[in-house]
């Protein structure tokens, strides 16, 4: 079956300018993500630079050979600039080079009036910009869990493509309507660059949406002062950890904390240093907590946590965080805790239960002078 390259270029025009306008959208149904933003414009960027290349059938030279080219330069550039704003990194002005370069060449005679030239040049381009697209997508792989390995499978075959094409484009100039390379090859970079425009952009919507998604699972898990877990994340990986302490017969506490006198020091310091307070004392926990201990923020200046711990360790960790928590000083202001446990004796206790005993000693400890650590004792069986 032969395919119909001026067929195949109506289908990419069409394409692209349908994805063009699914991105527009997309990018006002983000709240104007810069990542969708780079993208739409290189969508459209390739759409004007496909529709240029089709005036070389009309016998016009510039615009298909230097416009619609910078105009592909800049597309890349575009996705350059969308992968490195997803990675975190500052676009800057690299992403310019490759149209700039374009530009320059073409004001050579030598350059401009060879068409193997140009699609060697061309072949390379590509190959760089998606080179470093790959480069870019491997940085950001452990925040895409779903999306990174379809990604750079597609971007992989996009660049092996056009490596191929140095060695099977004869470059032999075609009077063909509609043909991009101006050459025979030119279906086939019609063809392969429909299938690519179409998977990258599902693609990069697919990442976007999976960013998203761990930032509001993110969101919904973690106090946004501290950045420790919240109410809800602790309860969920306690079931986890009590199931795993209860299969491997290890013992387990339940730990509750209450900052001493908070109120105070928010009247007498303000709130923003009660807030370094807070943060401090996360800070503190989190660098004493056991391997397989959970630490959360229940609200205000109340804390809990569960570890892997029997009563005499449990203690000890304790203890550990009491005295670091006397020794310091954020921003010159001293604080102390009260700390509350209770450590399981069978197996059929749960966390909840737990809780409620340790919630027990921690108002013992504070009914007994505060800066202290209790421990409540655990019935042998709880009904």
């Amino acid at each position: 079956m032969t395919l119909d390259i001026y067929t195949l270029f109506i289908c990419e025009l069409y394409v692209l300018g349908f994805l063009s306008i699914i991105m527009v959208f997309a990018w006002m149904g983000s709240q104007y993500d810069r990542v969708l933003g780079f993208t739409c414009l290189s969508l459209i960027f390739t759409l004007v630079a496909v529709f240029f290349s089709s005036l070389r059938s009309s016998g016009l030279q510039f615009l298909p050979v230097a416009a619609g080219n910078v105009l592909v330069m800049l597309a890349y550039g575009g996705l350059l600039n969308a992968f490195r704003l997803f990675c975190g990194k500052k676009i800057g002005t690299g992403w310019l080079l490759g149209a700039l370069l374009w530009a320059i060449l073409c004001c050579f005679p030598s350059f401009y009036h060879s068409l193997p030239r140009r699609v060697l040049v061309l072949c390379i381009a590509c190959i760089a910009y998606t080179a470093a697209l790959i480069q870019l997508l491997w940085l950001a792989r452990d925040a895409l869990k779903v999306t990174f390995w379809p990604a750079q499978l597609l971007l992989w075959i996009h660049l092996l493509f056009h490596l191929v094409r140095i060695w099977l484009d004869n470059a032999i100039p075609t009077r063909l309507h509609g043909a991009i390379g101006g050459s025979g090859f030119s279906v086939f970079v019609i063809l392969e660059s429909i299938l690519f425009v179409i998977g990258l952009t599902f693609t990069i919507l697919a990442m976007v949406n999976e960013r998203t998604q761990i930032a509001y699972k993110y969101a919904s898990l973690h106090d946004p002062l501290t950045s420790v877990w919240n109410r809800r994340a602790l309860f969920s990986e306690a079931e986890k950890m009590v199931v795993h302490c209860r299969r491997h017969n290890r013992p387990f506490s339940a730990v509750l904390f209450d900052l001493d006198h908070f109120k105070t020091i928010n009247d007498r310091f303000g709130h923003h240093q009660g807030d370094l307070v807070l943060i401090d004392f996360c800070r503190l926990v989190s660098g004493l907590m056991p391997p397989e201990g959970r630490f959360a923020r229940l609200g205000g200046e109340e804390f809990a946590a569960i570890v892997a711990l029997g009563e005499q360790d449990a203690q000890a960790w304790c203890e550990a965080i009491r005295m670091a928590v006397c020794q310091s000083q954020p921003s010159a202001v001293g604080y102390t805790v009260s700390i509350g446990f209770a450590t399981a004796s069978h197996r059929h206790q749960n966390f909840e239960d737990l809780l409620a005993l340790a919630d027990e000693a921690l108002y013992r400890a504070k009914a007994s002078g505060r800066n202290r650590t209790e421990q409540q004792p655990v019935p042998a069986l709880i009904i």
